[in-house]
């Protein structure tokens, strides 16, 4: 009976020495385990926002900043209307611009050139169309000298005051004075000749080959304008004659640059001065009339 009390008190005694050596197990939380991460990540890893939000210290580069923060280019000029002038002993250059609120500029040129010592002198005119970038036109120009039509881009520079144009610079002017440069003896302009008409029909001229002449017969409603347009060269002459039965059908003639070559002229012959598309505009002084419009390129 003793021997059994020992081996019982034996036993609880091994059961208590191999409880003592059992691995200690601990149960983490994982949303507290995921959250201590975090806070470990953002003590250990540098705050990169912060740096890059830092002032660059003197003399580093900064150009890719500025180019972030720098602000459009506007035009130098407000929409309206521009003249310029420049008046030398040998040149003569007027310019009349107009820059409309979506930056578009149309306009016209015309100089003189010219050398009394040397018995030299020219003239040209320009149609001018393009764009206005801060002070820089971007413009499509048309010249004609001589019989010469010329076409080519560019780039001028525009200020209130002035007008850079290859080596000549314009000064500002007013506009009622440079405009005289563009009208005829009457003071009127290529484009008042349509300007005021209730209807306008456009038609291009063709001849018929080996011809050079060809008649148009139409009919055209007082205070409407029929516009015919026929493409000739520089040097040729244009022969014109447009009759009515009760001779109320008169015509006007433009060349392509925008000179009044005549207005309300029954017969005419015209050198032409510059190559392109010439405009024949007909139109009846009282009345409706039924006319026959004869058309001639020598």
């Amino acid at each position: 009976m003793r021997l059994s009390a020992y081996k019982q008190s034996l036993s609880l005694l091994l059961l208590v020495v191999l409880t003592s050596c059992q691995p200690t197990i601990q149960t983490v939380d994982p949303v507290e385990d995921a959250a201590s991460n975090e806070t470990q990540d953002k003590v250990e890893q540098p705050d990169i926002a912060a740096d890059n939000t830092k002032a660059p210290s003197e003399g580093s580069d900064s150009s890719a900043a500025d180019s972030l923060k720098k602000e459009p280019i506007f035009p130098a000029l407000q929409p309206g209307e521009y003249c310029y002038v420049v008046d030398t002993d040998t040149k003569t250059v007027q310019a009349r611009l107009t820059i409309d609120a979506a930056d578009r500029v149309i306009g016209d040129v015309q100089g003189v050139i010219h050398n009394e010592q040397e018995g030299y002198y020219t003239s040209y005119q320009q149609a001018v169309d393009g764009l206005i970038d801060g002070s820089n036109l971007n413009v499509d120009v048309a010249t004609w000298i001589e019989y010469d039509q010329q076409n080519e881009q560019a780039t001028w520079k525009i200020s209130e005051r002035s007008l850079d144009i290859k080596n000549d610079t314009l000064t500002k002017e007013n506009c009622d004075v440079v405009s005289k440069a563009f009208q005829n003896e009457a003071g009127l302009e290529a484009s008042d000749l349509t300007s005021s008409a209730n209807r306008v029909k456009t038609e291009q001229v063709y001849f018929s080959g080996g011809k050079s002449s060809t008649t148009v017969s139409n009919s055209v409603v007082r205070g409407d304008r029929d516009v015919y347009i026929l493409t000739a060269q520089g040097g040729q002459q244009m022969s014109l004659a447009i009759s009515a039965t009760d001779g109320s059908a008169v015509f006007d003639v433009v060349t392509p640059s925008g000179i009044i070559l005549g207005t309300e002229l029954t017969e005419e012959k015209l050198p032409l001065p510059h190559t392109g598309d010439y405009q024949i505009i007909a139109k009846s002084m009282r009345g409706d009339a039924t006319y026959e419009l004869d058309i001639a390129i020598e």
